[in-house]
């Protein structure tokens, strides 16, 4: 199956991919008549936002749905915070079905989306290769629903075996929609940092115009930290690097606490927070660098009470019922996910968590994008087309197909291949790295890229390319040329040996370059 707008909004919408959390939505429901949720009627249903924004022959999602769209992002966010909220053991909200929940902050964050829409179109004259993140975000969070709640080869649904970053174990179970919930989180505000972390580079294209008219422009450009800002900076980082830790000790043994956990019996568990200094450094390191990823976490966190209200505390002895270890697992998933897509420093041993779903989906998400360079070179963003043949903890294999016959010649063929080898390949070799405990690691990945070529007449000569991630064996990237040529034998060979010393001249002094092998 294709994967585009249509068909994503055709399986969210469909009662197959639902079936998981339907009893868990009908159970609430009963006990919570104002209950919401992302996956709800008014999301999915038949005159649902989802498919509002579906127009056209081939049903996609376009740009005259802008303002449908930031609606649409809104009230995903207000219904996952709603949700989160009523499942919380420590709100009102379960023996109280009469309150009403608010998803405090989000009317501010929605001001600073609609900001970054009005000022997207001043990031594409940041790169050439600037895409499209507005509806970007939409779809991965589409995507990831979907990889979440979908079968695959081995009927597993991946949601349930989703763990925590860093293989910590929940204090406390947390249910599917809480799962979705947080994704939902996650996937809509991983990039919200951009505009801020690419606003230099424009900054530095104005000064270099300047120059023709002035020789020294003075154009602000200081973006750094400093007083209340650096210590919440610095707060935020030591959270989403804490992991949390079954206390040994009794209630009566930490002081200040005593009165707050007098009365609980002996079996109780309770837990301490650990700073992760790796993290740690990490998320600094990214936030040094301004990382959008670090600063879309630092965005949400202090926008929206739901991260404000974090029961977190920098004293080692402070002790955690399990209540509030599993909330402050839920809410560090959230953040050390959008953190971590843009932190290359921080490696990933296990698929099932957050950041290795929200990496995945980000990376996976090509088609409908558009971007500067399509000017330039000749293709549209409906050029390239998604399967996903496996999603499961145990083999991850996506293929995409690209259409490139409206390109000006096969050496930008060439280009895009050494494009996904400097830049996709490297990242997935970055991210899911051999390293310390990655003896764990129990998945394979794999990718494959099929590029139809730019050809006259009706023939139709592609290159594919295809890299994997083994758990046991060498990483490798192969380009497969055999079907990249016609002709007589000698043409075909003399044709091929010329596309593989293009791409083995551009790329024998890159990073991984020992990983690259062909095939005729």
């Amino acid at each position: 199956m294709i994967i585009n707008d249509k068909t994503l909004i055709q399986e969210l919408c469909s009662n197959d991919l639902c079936e998981p959390i339907t009893d868990l939505i009908e159970r609430t429901k009963k006990q919570f008549e104002g209950f919401e949720h992302p996956l709800d009627d008014s999301i999915v249903g038949a005159n649902g936002k989802l498919k509002e924004l579906l127009v056209g022959d081939e049903m996609t999602i376009v740009y005259t749905k802008a303002q449908k769209l930031d609606e649409l992002w809104r009230e995903l966010l207000n219904k996952s915070i709603i949700c989160l909220r009523y499942f919380d053991q420590r709100e009102p909200f379960l023996d109280n079905p009469d309150k009403s929940i608010v998803a405090y902050g989000i009317d501010a964050l929605e001001e600073y989306h609609k900001r970054y829409i009005d000022f997207e179109s001043l990031l594409y004259g940041g790169s050439s290769y600037y895409r499209d993140h507005v509806f970007h975000v939409i779809r991965v969070w589409m995507l990831g629903v979907f990889c979440m709640l979908k079968t695959f080869k081995n009927d597993e649904r991946f949601i349930s075996k989703l763990s925590f970053d860093g293989g910590a174990q929940s204090p406390g179970e947390i249910n599917y929609l809480e799962y979705i919930s947080m994704w939902t989180i996650a996937s809509l505000c991983h990039d919200l940092g951009y505009p801020l972390e690419k606003a230099e580079q424009i900054l530095e294209k104005t000064r270099k115009m300047m120059r023709e008219f002035i020789p020294n422009p003075n154009i602000w450009n200081n973006f750094s930290y400093s007083g209340t800002q650096d210590n919440i900076n610095e707060y935020i980082l030591k959270f989403i690097s804490t992991k949390m830790k079954e206390a040994k000790v009794k209630p009566e043994d930490s002081e200040g606490q005593t009165n707050d956990l007098e009365g609980q019996t002996a079996n109780v568990k309770f837990y301490v927070g650990r700073i992760q200094p790796k993290y740690y450094l990490k998320y600094a390191k990214s936030l040094e660098g301004f990382q959008h990823g670090i600063i879309s976490t630092v965005i949400i966190y202090k926008m929206l009470l739901f991260f404000l209200e974090s029961d977190f505390n920098l004293n080692d002895d402070h002790l955690y019922r399990t209540e509030d270890a599993r909330q402050f697992y839920i809410r560090r998933e959230i953040l050390r996910a959008i953190a971590s897509h843009t932190c290359p420093d921080a490696y990933n041993i296990h698929i099932t968590t957050f950041s290795s779903l929200l990496f995945l989906c980000d990376e996976m998400q090509e088609w409908g994008r558009k971007t500067w360079n399509e000017l330039y070179t000749g293709l549209h963003e409906n050029s390239v087309s998604l399967f996903i043949e496996a999603f499961s903890s145990e083999e991850i294999a996506i293929r995409e197909e690209i259409d490139m016959k409206s390109a000006e010649s096969t050496d930008i063929v060439i280009q895009n291949i050494l494009r996904v080898f400097d830049r996709q390949y490297s990242l997935y070799k970055t991210t899911f790295r051999d390293g310390q405990d990655t003896a764990k690691r129990d998945f394979d990945l794999k990718k494959t890229i099929v590029i139809t070529m730019p050809t006259p007449g009706a023939d139709e000569l592609k290159i594919s390319v295809e890299y994997g991630l083994p758990r046991t064996g060498a990483s490798y990237f192969m380009v497969d040329l055999s079907k990249a040529a016609k002709g007589s034998a000698k043409r075909k060979e003399k044709e091929l040996e010329k596309y593989k010393k293009d791409i083995m001249d551009r790329l024998s002094k890159k990073l991984y370059c020992k990983d690259l092998h062909f095939t005729n």
